[in-house]
């Protein structure tokens, strides 16, 4: 199998399919040990929950965030401790008023990738038990919902008042998906269009950072 010649730790895959699972090579090829990861973090969201369900959102940086704070992976791992803060923070408060909770972890898929015009933004995959989570909400970031916990998550990372991320956080045609576990069909959808996230082309290698990320979870 042909390396990653930026890394070459990685193996490239250009198969329309990875492990009976269409994938999407309309880019170029796809790094191997990224789609392992991937469909191992579904699978295993699918071994706690019957029910999994799955978003996609991208993050965009703003256009004055100071280049030194790209340097490595802390802002979408802050991105992340801040969600799973306020997923939790949200559940306390359903509890306290005797609403009917269900317990979810936010299991995540990440890549940092830079766009033509030399523009840093995440594709970010989000995993959530489906019988807590299922509806992104309406888009309004005065509702308690996952549209404004995702935003305000965001304007958390980047040290920026939530109202500043107009245009820097964008959910996707179709962004959302249903994945059942005793039906394998259900899988093909999101992992095809997770598998995006693993491509080679507009990522950059040897800078010291990851452009790839996946719970371990």
């Amino acid at each position: 199998m042909k390396r990653n010649a930026s890394n070459i730790n990685q193996h490239l895959h250009s198969d329309p399919t990875y492990q009976g699972f269409e994938v999407q090579t309309g880019r170029g090829p796809l790094i191997e040990e990224n789609l392992a990861r991937t469909l191992s973090c579904f699978e295993r969201a699918l071994v706690k929950y019957p029910r999994v369900w799955a978003m996609r959102v991208d993050l965009h940086i703003p256009e004055n965030y100071l280049l030194s704070g790209l340097n490595d992976n802390v802002l979408i791992e802050r991105f992340i401790s801040s969600l799973r803060s306020k997923i939790k923070s949200s559940q306390q408060r359903s509890r306290k008023l005797g609403h009917r909770v269900h317990d979810s972890d936010v299991r995540y898929i990440w890549a940092r990738e830079l766009s033509a015009n030399g523009r840093i933004h995440y594709h970010v995959m989000l995993l959530f038990n489906h019988d807590a989570y299922a509806h992104i909400g309406k888009f309004d970031l005065s509702c308690d919902n996952m549209y404004s916990r995702v935003h305000q998550a965001w304007a958390s990372a980047l040290c920026v008042f939530v109202n500043d991320l107009v245009g820097l956080v964008h959910f996707p045609k179709n962004a959302t998906y249903s994945i059942i576990r005793d039906e394998p069909n259900t899988l093909v959808d999101p992992f095809f269009r997770a598998s995006y996230l693993s491509k080679r082309d507009t990522k950059e290698f040897g800078e010291g950072f990851h452009t790839f990320g996946c719970s371990r979870i």
